[in-house]
């Protein structure tokens, strides 16, 4: 997943972002341009599981370790993410489609 920085959406990104993760991509204007992959989330940090849980959540874990280099920190990085359990996981996505029927209810009750 990457953020729809201007620069981080050419096709020389798009490329490097094939070659390590085939179709797995989350990218902005990424689905448009390939044809495969997932455009990014909408904006708001309460619909988006990435901004909302995992980035502080992983960024909290790494950063307790106090890395001191930036082998430390990928190092870290990826131990934090493989150490994520699925039920977590679960309880986040939950939170998440729970996030969404509300809005659906508030937009209904609007009409």
């Amino acid at each position: 997943m990457q953020d729809g920085a201007t620069p981080h959406r050419t096709n020389e990104v798009f490329d490097l972002l094939e070659e390590h993760f085939n179709e797995r991509i989350v990218a902005l204007g990424y689905p448009k341009l390939k044809n495969m992959g997932i455009d990014w989330p909408p904006y708001s940090l309460d619909l988006n599981p990435c901004n909302s849980f995992l980035w502080g959540y992983i960024k909290e874990k790494v950063y307790a370790g106090n890395p001191q280099s930036i082998e430390d920190l990928k190092t870290a990085i990826q131990a934090v993410i493989e150490s994520i359990e699925t039920s977590t996981l679960q309880r986040v996505m939950h939170n998440f489609a729970l996030r969404l029927r509300h809005i659906i209810a508030i937009d209904t009750s609007n009409i």
